[in-house]
């Protein structure tokens, strides 16, 4: 869970004058200077592909295209060149982000290695790693927690999607919301922050669902989310219903408009890493069509907030 010390510095942001816990100004608060989170590929798969993967993702895998995140290339190489990278443009502190997969689907053994070996840099401070809700067994946190007390920070990133049993249940997830309760609250005992991913849009959720979302998960303290908007990539099962008429995505003007409602509906507390995505490549996007591009739609939920004279967990309070 967050700190005190984090708390004052979610307090000074929003005495300058932002209207939401925006993470890369908290993080250069604490750390008095930018970090870069590298994205690193190291192979993982996903226990869900036995079941037939969520029914939004692409051949059961995430397409990325950062230049350096490809798993052809060694987790030495991956880190490396892009620390070299980061470095010539001023940029000293460094996170490891397991970024595509499951990235606690493994034994142990390898878990630990590669995680040490990530963290033997001088220039890394902390790991982020994105997993699902039922990959985290308790020896594997354990490793984590060791890593907390010897003055790492250590997030998990949180494939959460919804708070709504029915949901998880379309979306073909293969957990359960009770587990991904368990995930948060083993976390938050051994001193590891989790930042959970959302996303809105999804299909049968009523804005009444979402806003609950919201508000479970600043009852269980999340530290930070991520939030998206459901997007419909060729070769997914959701393709299928979105061209058989069961499914269709918000324009811009309704997802900016839903993305205020569940900062409203969010405590003040949890961090916003992401308010959109930016690596959905065109060749692959069925819908929606707008520009999906996380400054521009962070702009856009600032101006909605302003109309409104509202802020993050304007109703939360």
């Amino acid at each position: 869970m967050l700190s005190d010390e984090d708390i004052k510095i979610i307090d000074e942001i929003y005495e300058e004058g932002y209207l939401i816990a925006q993470y890369g100004v908290y993080v250069k608060k604490k750390y008095k200077e930018r970090v870069f989170k590298i994205p690193v590929d190291a192979g993982f798969g996903c226990p869900n592909k036995k079941t037939g993967g969520c029914i939004f993702c692409p051949d059961m895998g995430r397409p990325i295209s950062v230049k350096y995140c490809d798993v052809q290339l060694s987790l030495k190489d991956q880190i490396e060149k892009q620390i070299e990278i980061q470095k010539n443009k001023g940029i000293k502190k460094f996170y490891v982000y397991f970024y595509p997969g499951t990235n606690t689907y493994a034994p142990i053994e390898k878990l630990k290695e590669i995680w040490d070996f990530s963290l033997s840099y001088k220039e890394v401070i902390g790991l982020s790693i994105g997993t699902r809700p039922d990959c985290l067994e308790e020896e594997k946190l354990d490793i984590l927690e060791g890593y907390v007390k010897k003055g790492y920070d250590i997030w998990i990133d949180l494939g959460v999607q919804t708070m709504h049993q029915k949901t998880l249940k379309i979306l073909n997830r293969g957990h359960n919301v009770s587990d991904t309760i368990t995930a948060i609250q083993n976390c938050h005992e051994k001193g590891i922050k989790v930042c959970g991913h959302i996303i809105l849009g999804l299909p049968n959720e009523t804005w009444d669902d979402m806003m609950e979302t919201a508000k479970i998960l600043s009852s269980l303290k999340i530290d930070a989310v991520k939030i998206y908007p459901l997007v419909v990539i060729k070769g997914t099962k959701l393709e299928k219903m979105y061209w058989r008429g069961e499914y269709r995505t918000f324009d811009e003007k309704q997802y900016i408009s839903l993305v205020c409602d569940f900062l409203e509906h969010l405590s003040p507390y949890v961090l916003i890493q992401r308010l959109s995505k930016d690596k959905v490549p065109e060749g692959i996007k069925i819908s929606p069509e707008w520009y999906l591009g996380r400054l521009k739609i962070m702009n856009k939920v600032y101006e909605e907030l302003k109309r409104r004279g509202s802020r993050q967990g304007n109703i939360y309070l």
